[in-house]
């Protein structure tokens, strides 16, 4: 692009890529003024998404006017290239400061009321940015904030009312429910979750930023991309005052606040936000600036030495006891032993997986912190692995409630590289031994079943009007149930229930308030799955009217029956769980 002249704009050099493109500088020959365009090469790789999300990113900042948001010119299409003109700011990004050690605060607050006053701005105009970071703030060497990269800001009109509602003419959002969108370190727990998001995400994920740049450290560290959405999910940051003493409990009670897990306890608005900030810095700038009200900590002694200096003491004692004893011709006592307390044990940890690799630790964590199938699957194909699939380990990420995609996904990350012609294969480790009663697990698939997998069953046998409670039932599945290739629940197999309500009359009028409930279901290789009657857990699954299934229709139900051989239901997997098919 460099040396190029598109409409009026002359390209002169590259300054660096963006989000979504590469950015020049250029300059605009009718205005005769510097501008940045934002280039989006026609070869892109991610096609039509990518070019939505380009125009997404113009259409978004375009219909924002505000001192501390990019300006945007013009859009442009050059040769299937799309352009984006934007104002030129000299400056760095925060990501390009050196925040180690933090901000001085008074500086981080002029920073941070301008990025708040920017975001107040774009939710007042129905806009949530979403991936508020660093990289994505631009101060100017007089301290001027420019809130970057609107490619991921998505339109929430909820709840906004008034002009300003109108005034961001974006199209339908490029995510759905349940897509996970945005930079993993400063996502809110929401975004991490592929919910549905809206200015709230933004205060948390500027809660983050915030942290950053008063400590210089990351709010939830991690050494992977899944552990830090872990730590999103489930830990609660360090204190500032620990890592800056001389932070005020007002600044300290502002980003706890942008921090809680639950949006409905966090700061509502960004005007909200905005104002605490403005009242905390009115305080620096007027020479009022408070002072840190926490315990200062005692110093701390080291243990070892402590221990160890008691130990001596202890011998050195007895030692001259013992010598005061002698010398009078008196038998000392046995010098005393060190109490056990005062030897210390070192913790034993497990050794982590090498290199940073996913373990099966690091599923069982993403799977109790709830993070989505879809979010962990991607990182297992992004990442290094190192699995046990062992018939063992199976059963607890089973239990730990990994569905079969997953665990899949972890057998297809495991499998080792095709060999070269001519080399050597490697020889693979022994494997642990089965559990007893189990096969040798090389001749042995453990599949796990997810919750509420439905299976199409049919009735075996009319149940009578009269039928007591406890009664037992038949049915037959009626399709086969297929997991990874193989045929888990055959059709024809058997399932057994019970009659839990009977039915009951009601002064002249007999009703039919019949109800049954399941109990398991005969699988591959004889091994039975529990069953429940409806498609949710809990209580009202226990149990269905006799009633509700579809019964065929060329019989015609007698009237003493309340529901006929051959009458329809779907039954329902009864929680995570597995069985091993023999190969």
């Amino acid at each position: 692009m460099t040396g190029r002249t598109v409409s009026h704009y002359e390209i002169l050099d590259r300054l660096g890529a963006g989000g979504m493109g590469e950015v020049f500088r250029a300059r605009d020959t009718l205005l005769n003024r510097m501008v940045a365009v934002k280039v989006l090469p026609k070869s892109d790789s991610a096609g039509e998404t990518s070019r939505l999300r380009f125009l997404q990113e113009a259409r978004a900042a375009s219909g924002l006017s505000h001192p501390n948001i990019i300006t945007v010119h013009d859009i442009l299409s050059d040769d299937g290239a799309d352009l984006m003109v934007m104002e030129l700011v000299a400056g760095k990004t925060l990501a390009e400061l050196s925040l180690a050690g933090g901000l001085p605060i008074p500086q981080a607050l002029k920073l941070a009321v301008q990025i708040s006053s920017a975001l107040a701005a774009a939710h007042a105009a129905g806009v949530v940015h979403r991936d508020i970071k660093p990289g994505n703030i631009m101060v100017t060497p007089s301290g001027l904030v420019k809130v970057l990269d609107f490619g991921l800001a998505k339109p929430t009109f909820a709840g906004l009312g008034g002009d300003s509602a109108k005034t961001a003419s974006i199209a339908a959002p490029l995510t759905v429910q349940g897509s996970v969108v945005g930079t993993v370190n400063y996502m809110s727990p929401e975004q991490a979750e592929g919910k549905q998001v809206d200015g709230r995400s933004d205060i948390f994920s500027f809660g983050i930023l915030l942290y950053e740049m008063v400590t210089g450290q990351r709010a939830f560290p991690g050494e992977s991309a899944i552990a830090a959405m872990t730590a999103i999910l489930r830990d609660e940051v360090r204190p500032i005052h620990e890592l800056i003493p001389a932070a005020p409990p007002q600044l300290e009670e502002i980003v706890g606040k942008c921090l809680r897990k639950n949006r409905d306890e966090r700061w509502q608005t960004m005007d909200e936000l905005q104002a605490a900030l403005e009242n905390l810095k009115l305080l620096y700038d007027s020479g009022n600036a408070p002072t840190a009200q926490y315990p200062v900590p005692p110093k701390t002694v080291n243990r070892k030495l402590a221990v160890s200096a008691a130990a001596c003491g202890v011998l050195v004692l007895a030692g001259a006891i013992w010598w005061e004893a002698a010398s009078r011709g008196k038998p000392a006592p046995a010098p005393p032993v060190p109490p056990a307390a005062a030897v210390e044990t070192p913790r034993q940890t497990p050794a982590p997986a090498p290199d940073g690799a996913l373990s099966n630790d690091s599923i069982i964590e993403m799977l109790q912190a709830k993070v989505s199938t879809a979010v962990i699957v991607g990182h297992i194909r992004s990442s290094k692995t190192q699995f046990d699939l062992s018939t063992g380990a199976l059963i607890q990420l089973s239990q730990a409630g990994a569905p079969e995609a997953l665990i899949q996904a972890m057998r297809d990350a495991s499998r080792p590289a095709r060999p070269a012609a001519g080399a050597a294969a490697a020889q693979p480790e022994a494997p642990p031994a089965p559990p007893s009663g189990a096969h040798p697990e090389g001749n042995e698939k453990l599949i796990a079943i997810s919750d509420a997998v439905p299976v199409s069953i049919e009735l075996a046998e009319d149940i009578p009007l009269n039928a007591h409670a406890g009664m037992p039932l038949k049915f037959t599945v009626l399709t086969d149930i297929v997991a990874s290739g193989d045929v888990v629940i055959p059709k024809g197999a058997l399932v057994t229930g019970q009659i839990a309500g009977e039915t009951r009359k009601k002064a002249l009028v007999l009703k039919t308030e019949m109800t049954f409930q399941l109990e398991q279901v005969e699988a591959a290789g004889g091994q039975r799955l529990k069953l429940r009657a409806a498609s949710t857990p809990g209580a009202g699954s226990a149990r269905r009217p006799v009633d509700s299934g579809t019964a065929p229709g060329a019989k015609k139900k007698p009237k003493d029956v309340a529901a006929i051989a051959g009458t329809q239901f779907v039954a329902y997997i009864d929680g995570n769980q597995s069985i091993a098919i023999r190969r």
